[in-house]
């Protein structure tokens, strides 16, 4: 039988197994093969067949895990698809299970600080729920709006607030998994203090489904600062700008400390910029954008401080108002890794497949004392293919670099041009791991930077992530070709 027609066998065979078990599991069950029902956010341009289900509570999701295991069928979790390296696209025909319908909310706990949770809430619609209790949860990834609490917790998401709130983990106390076998366990605890056992919990966060599915979420939170202010800084050179930040990050601990360099602000719509600190093309060589907030109690002081900083560095300077913000911040947050990110998996949002210009992003961290090098270094790297350019947006207060290379040249030949992009990437890894850095900072492993990871982390280390998921999957069912 062909390779193809046997998968779709096997396929058949257990929505079949679901459908007797579980009719109305069995009813929100189907067959995919493109990927526009497979994909997400990454480049990735294709995937096998895959049965999908669609799952509304844990008993589901256990139910499906225990069926596939008994069919020797791996298993794919996903979310809202918003990821950028492949962590919830099938690499080999598998079930793929969605969560993002499990979207209880068991318990809020409002003086305990927590919240029992499903995985399928989007991160904003945690932010709803405890906006009226004059809460909030601070991790703040571009994909607010559409990424899932449970994908979040699978990647250790961070996003724009991570240089004074931390990432996702700093903001998870229990979580309840659907192990390979189909048990559910939960692991860590309510209470603020938990050090029984193994820290088991942040071993999962991270994880991008390959120790288990993520069937519900016990996070924390904290008040809502009782005032922020976001400032912008637009100078005449990327250098300027990160010797600025630094000078920032020595005296205060701001909310948010983001960059844009020129090649970014010039994809992007900079019109709610445009009349707070003129057209970008006025504000000099290498143009570049700086937006720093500070936040809580003192922010009236933290501030004045902040703007005697910035005006002495010769910035143009503005402060946004509340009418503003919004428009303010959707420049930053118009694009994942510095490109736009449509809603998934549209043609469109594939743009390295079919769109005019194919492009490769990345995700790395360096050593805040190594920021301008590594900046320098891309930029370097990239100017040396022809054809190639590069956009860098980052969460500069963290040291967290999104990089995005560009075919220049629309009608070029996309295999060259890809071809081309990876070998100028691998270089951009090679400077990164030479500054002391890594090549995730919060977008995950998955599929497309697994071999950067076992660059990064090396084979002694690369053997304990795969002795821990043995331990767990013995059969390597759960995400297989994902992350290590």
């Amino acid at each position: 039988m062909h390779a193809t027609a046997a998968a779709h066998a096997v396929l058949a065979r257990l929505l079949d197994a679901i459908t007797s078990h579980a009719p109305e599991l069995g009813s929100r069950a189907r067959i995919a093969a493109t990927i526009e029902e497979l994909g997400d956010e990454s480049p990735i341009t294709s995937a096998p067949a895959s049965l999908v289900v669609e799952a509304r509570c844990a008993a589901e999701v256990q139910t499906a895990v225990a069926l596939a295991a008994r069919h020797g069928l791996p298993v794919v979790p996903r979310g809202g698809r918003t990821g950028l390296v492949g962590g919830a696209v099938p690499v080999v025909p598998p079930l793929v299970i969605d969560v993002s319908g499990i979207r209880s909310i068991h318990e809020l706990d409002i003086a305990g600080r927590y919240a029992h949770l499903g995985p399928g809430l989007t991160v904003a619609e945690v932010g709803e729920m405890l906006a009226p209790h004059g809460m909030f949860y601070p991790p703040d990834p571009a994909s607010v709006s559409r990424a899932t609490l449970g994908g979040t917790v699978a990647t250790n998401a961070g996003g724009l607030r991570c240089v004074k709130y931390g990432v996702t983990e700093r903001w998870i106390r229990s979580l309840d998994v659907v192990l390979a076998d189909g048990r559910l366990v939960t692991v860590g605890h309510r209470v603020i203090k938990d050090v029984t056992g193994l820290d088991l919990t942040h071993l999962m966060i991270g994880s991008e489904g390959t120790l288990g599915v993520i069937v519900g979420v016990g996070i924390t939170f904290c008040p809502i600062p009782v005032e922020s202010r976001l400032a912008l800084a637009a100078l005449g050179s990327a250098n300027e700008a990160i010797a600025l930040a630094g000078r920032v990050l020595d005296t205060l601990t701001p909310s948010m400390c983001e960059l844009l360099d020129a090649g970014a602000l010039l994809a992007r719509d900079t019109g709610p910029l445009s009349p707070l600190l003129g057209p970008v093309s006025e504000w000099g060589a290498d143009p570049t954008l700086l937006m720093i907030e500070v936040d809580g109690s003192a922010v009236e002081t933290e501030h004045a401080a902040l703007m005697d900083l910035l005006a002495a560095a010769g910035a143009r300077t503005h402060t946004v108002s509340p009418d503003d913000l919004d428009g303010v911040l959707s420049v930053r947050r118009g694009g994942s890794a510095v490109r736009s990110a449509g809603t998934p998996p549209t043609a469109e949002a594939l743009v390295s497949a079919s769109g005019a210009r194919p492009v490769l992003p990345q995700d790395v961290s360096v050593p805040l004392p190594r920021l301008a090098e590594a900046v320098a270094g891309i930029r370097s790297i990239a100017s040396g293919f022809e054809r190639t350019g590069s956009r860098i947006a980052a969460h500069l207060g963290d040291g967290n670099l999104h990089v995005l290379l560009v075919d220049e040249v629309g009608d070029a030949d996309h295999d060259e041009a890809r071809e081309r992009l990876q070998t100028a990437m691998a270089a951009i890894v090679d400077t990164v791991l030479s500054l002391g850095g890594t090549v995730s900072g919060e977008h995950g492993i998955g599929s497309l930077k697994r071999a950067y990871a076992a660059l990064d982390l090396g084979e002694d280390v690369m053997e304990m992530h795969r002795s821990i998921k043995l331990a767990l999957d013995p059969h390597s069912l759960m995400n297989p070709g994902t992350a290590f």
